[in-house]
């Protein structure tokens, strides 16, 4: 598999956790989303987005994957990922990575 079809695949993996977990809690105010980002040399930015009264916003960063060895990291601040990786986009999606809340796991 190509690296932007396994990109592509852990965006549509992500949206449909983050999304049972709204429908799961009732939350009715937005339509959450996630947009992948321009990338960088080294690593492209994930966006969680949502969706109020029509117009999409960027909320926060959800995730950076490696362009080189497809490795989701945990994003330490908006311009940088965490140190290490918890999950690749070749496995499954990267569902592994993920937290019920549709968020990328802590280190345990």
């Amino acid at each position: 598999m190509d690296f932007a079809t396994a990109l592509e695949n852990f965006r549509t993996v992500s949206e449909e956790i983050i999304r049972a977990h709204f429908d799961r809690n009732g939350f009715t105010f937005a339509v959450p989303g996630v947009e992948i980002g321009t990338g960088g040399r080294k690593y492209i930015k994930v966006w969680r987005t949502e969706t109020r009264d029509g117009q999409t916003v960027r909320n926060s960063i959800h995730a950076f994957v490696e362009v080189a060895t497809g490795n989701i990291f945990m994003p330490a601040s908006y311009k940088a990922p965490a140190k290490h990786e918890r999950g690749n986009i070749y496995d499954d999606g990267g569902r592994a990575s993920m937290n019920p809340h549709g968020h990328v796991v802590y280190m345990r």
